[in-house]
């Protein structure tokens, strides 16, 4: 009798085993499951592309001649000539400021307000000229995060200008199953910055301290294990080349959840809230921002619409991350970086340390 009780407990326990393995790896479910408490509110506000002037920026003029426009920080414009393959050669400097139009009445009162038209006033002094001119103002017809479309004055057509980027950025998502005691694990992005080939890597989200999960910035010692060529089905990995505008708002988020996990200022804590939404959150954000100003990357919005966002309703939050970082591998498969060439272009031996 006490044999078969003990047999019949024991395959009690293996179904319930059983039951949990398959609820966490289960496919696509056809109705919605419970919603974590707070999770419809985790997602950003919609952002609008921001015009990011400074940098370099090229116009070809002819098709033996360029300039140059270097715009700083601190609101100067140098300009260089460059013919052929001569070193560029500094012919003016002046100042500049953007200059946003006042919207009349109707624009105002419209249903539908369109964004104020960007302007960029410049203002040079001595013999210094811009666009021949001591003053003048440039209008920017459409932009994205590599290149402009100005109307300058003086010239009928408008005039495209392209960033140049000394440096080369990537972005690599990686995530793990069964690091946990629930079977979930590690995910969490890390953006690169490539610069006199030297990568520096800043990252954030969950990640394993000791088999305990943990969320906040990622130390090196752990996000170099997720720089190699992925373990199995258990693990998944993307790596993308991406422009310095991406980068650097990838970057200001990650920087933003380092500082929070630091200040203890989550937006999700026990009891009140589930801490694995706190990454859902960056993730989210940092995917977002990718899409910004350039319809580049093939996005899965995560924000708990069924049925469009099938994986928050299939999976509870803390495994979200690894089927939403497989998804995204899926749609941006030609894009993504196989390990071998990604040695080739991020030589991790000369990683700068953080």
């Amino acid at each position: 009798m006490k044999i078969t009780a003990i047999i019949s407990l024991a395959l009690m326990l293996l179904w319930a085993t059983a039951t949990a393995s398959a609820q966490e790896k289960r496919p696509p479910l056809p109705s919605p499951r419970p919603t974590p408490a707070g999770a419809r509110d985790f997602g950003q506000e919609q952002q609008n592309c921001p015009c990011q002037i400074i940098g370099t920026w090229k116009a070809q003029v002819s098709k033996t001649e360029a300039r140059l426009y270097e715009f700083d920080g601190a609101g100067v414009v140098k300009v260089l000539k460059v013919s052929g393959a001569d070193k560029p050669r500094e012919i003016a400097t002046a100042k500049y400021e953007f200059v946003v139009e006042p919207m009349s009445m109707e624009e105002t009162a419209a249903p539908v307000q369109k964004a104020p038209e960007k302007q960029i006033a410049f203002t040079a002094a001595g013999n210094n000229r811009i666009f021949g001119r001591t003053n003048a103002t440039m209008k920017i017809v459409s932009y994205d995060d590599s290149s402009m479309t100005c109307q300058i004055p003086g010239m009928k057509e408008p005039v495209r200008w392209t960033r140049v980027d000394t440096d080369r950025y990537f972005i690599v998502l990686a995530a793990r199953q069964n690091e946990f005691y629930d079977n979930s694990g590690s995910a969490f992005p890390m953006v690169i910055k490539l610069a006199e080939g030297i990568p520096q890597i800043d990252a954030a989200g969950t990640y394993s301290d000791h088999g305990k999960s943990t969320f906040g910035k990622v130390p090196p010692d752990i996000y170099k294990q997720y720089l190699g060529e992925a373990r199995g089905d258990s693990e998944v990995i993307l790596r993308l080349e991406i422009n310095s505008q991406q980068y650097a708002r990838a970057w200001k988020i990650v920087q933003e959840w380092q500082r929070r996990a630091r200040e203890n200022a989550l937006l999700y804590r026990p009891p009140d809230g589930i801490m694995s939404l706190n990454n859902l959150v960056l993730l989210r954000a940092v995917t977002e921002t990718l899409n910004l100003c350039e319809n580049d990357f093939d996005l899965y919005k995560l924000d708990y619409n069924y049925p469009r966002d099938w994986i928050t309703d299939a999976y509870a939050p803390e495994f979200v991350p690894f089927y939403f970082f497989k998804e995204l591998k899926r749609r941006n498969e030609a894009r993504h970086i196989e390990y071998t060439k990604f040695q080739e272009l991020v030589p991790l031996s000369h990683l700068a340390s953080r």
